[in-house]
């Protein structure tokens, strides 16, 4: 786990770290040391969300190509400096997976965790069926006094479509 994420992602190597950034200028400097597999783990990376497509659902892309917007965007903060929830870590660690295994994220997680353990009904790619037993996403209202309903907005609808990616 305290291996590079380059080594096994070449794309990578040569990752920027933003130092200032304004409306007329950005500047980037070389981090002291590459995001290790470690700070994907434990969202210590300084990855970004914010990728160069826009504002499109992340479920639109391949995660070989939002890994790669990962790559190329620069980190927030130096790897291992600080803390923060980071779902582009995930999904990074999700391409590893792939790289290394040789096989698509849902098929390693089919054959190698929901099958071995009876997972029947697990899948990324609900039916109706299930989509009637999928859980209800909420957020705080306007006036910040109780909880509304809401859509996962990196989520493209209808959900059992299967070239929608499978995010991990």
């Amino acid at each position: 786990i305290d291996q590079p994420v380059e080594k096994y992602l070449p794309e990578f190597r040569g990752q920027m770290l933003t130092v200032e950034k304004n409306a007329e200028h950005v500047l980037l400097k070389k981090p002291l040391r590459p995001v290790t597999v470690k700070d994907l783990l434990t969202h210590t990376s300084g990855l970004t969300s914010s990728l160069p497509t826009g504002g499109a659902a992340l479920d639109t892309l391949t995660l070989a190509g939002a890994v790669i917007g990962y790559a190329v965007s620069p980190l927030q903060f130096e790897p291992g400096s600080r803390w923060q929830y980071c779902n582009p870590g995930i999904n990074t660690l999700g391409r590893l997976v792939e790289v290394v295994s040789g096989m698509p994220y849902a098929e390693f997680m089919r054959k190698r965790i929901f099958d071995p353990l009876g997972m029947k009904d697990t899948t990324f790619w609900p039916s109706e069926a299930q989509m009637k037993r999928l859980a209800t996403a909420y957020r705080s209202n306007k006036e910040k006094t109780g909880l509304e309903a809401t859509t996962v907005s990196h989520l493209t609808h209808p959900y059992s479509m299967k070239s929608r990616m499978a995010l991990p």
